[in-house]
């Protein structure tokens, strides 16, 4: 009935066509185009597709680690995609039960990372309910967005310290004269990229960690996905204060804040407060519905940093959950 289709590279302008058009929950993080910046040889490839008299009707980018299938592991989440003809009950039933029985032909654990409702043309409710009922088990990540009127400032959303914030540094902002005020603005050329990068490297040492992307990833990133990827900078008297790795899902209308990276030797005012509110102003402006923040837990969801969380909910954040799905 269904044709198991392995990935090859061959596929891949017919893959991304299905992700970005033919698909109810695709988006550009399942394309080829995106997933490819991972140089060969960072993963072992286990990507397949579902296919029906010479139609795809589903796709499954992951990788292998070990005995697991994880869908996927360069990307936020993988996947199921599924094409829009086949998102009904019946339908979708048929369709992740033959993936199913190759999952479990081969591998002995998979973990399914699907797309959140958020960044979804269609709600993930009945794939949720087809999973659970193949036997397939829920965890979740809490993630954060703000939700962005165009008629309506972001500020008033904002909690009394972040309000407080903004005053303050919009007050030290006025007394100085105009030409060495505070600019918000774009980041394209690769200096600036790498500024970017350099402060994001220092930010991410002080919790013992890297960054996900090298420089040279983000710069890949910027000439593969365009569409999909900006930088936003602050500056005060000339001087990178403050900057912002965006995402963004045209399609949905939401744009994520995937990095932001602080010069945090800068004193003169609290400078992550104007950055985010810039931000969400710009994104409002440009008719964007949702701010989405990303995840405020660890260790798979485990553990809810709650002070990151607060800190997301002071700009008007409300919950949302990432889900995986394990058997």
């Amino acid at each position: 009935m269904y044709e198991i289709m392995p990935y090859s590279p061959d596929l891949d302008k017919r893959l991304d066509h299905f992700v970005e058009c033919e698909s109810v929950n695709g988006t550009f993080l399942q394309t080829r185009r995106f997933l490819n910046y991972h140089p060969a040889g960072r993963f072992i490839e286990a990507s397949f597709a579902l296919e029906k008299s010479g139609t795809i009707v589903a796709y499954f980018p992951g990788v292998k680690k070990e005995q697991t299938f994880v869908s996927h592991a360069g990307s936020t989440f993988g996947g199921p995609i599924i094409a829009k003809p086949y998102y009904t009950g019946a339908r979708l039933f048929d369709v992740l039960q033959e993936a199913d029985q190759y999952l479990t032909a081969n591998f002995k654990h998979s973990i399914l990372k699907i797309t959140p409702a958020l960044f979804a043309e269609e709600t993930p409710e009945i794939l949720e309910y087809v999973l659970e009922h193949l036997g397939y088990t829920r965890h979740t990540e809490l993630n954060s967005q703000t939700p962005l009127f165009s008629n309506i400032d972001p500020i008033e959303n904002c909690n009394r310290n972040q309000k407080r914030l903004w005053i303050a540094a919009n007050k030290f902002i006025e007394e100085l004269p105009e030409n060495e005020r505070w600019e918000y603005r774009a980041l394209e050329s690769k200096e600036d990229i790498a500024t970017f990068h350099k402060f994001l490297v220092i930010s991410k040492e002080k919790h013992h960690v890297k960054p996900v992307h090298t420089l040279d990833d983000l710069l890949d990133l910027q000439r593969r996905i365009p569409d999909n990827i900006r930088f936003r900078g602050l500056f005060f008297k000339g001087r990178y204060v403050c900057g912002m790795m965006q995402f963004i899902f045209e399609k949905v209308k939401v744009l994520h804040d995937q990095y932001i990276s602080p010069d945090e030797s800068f004193t003169e005012f609290h400078h992550t407060t104007p950055m985010n509110l810039f931000a969400l102003r710009e994104a409002a402006q440009e008719g964007f519905k949702h701010f989405s923040w990303g995840i405020s837990t660890e260790n798979g969801g485990n553990f809810l940093n709650e002070s990151l969380f607060h800190y997301k909910e002071s700009f008007g954040a409300l919950p949302c959950v990432n889900a995986r799905y394990e058997k």
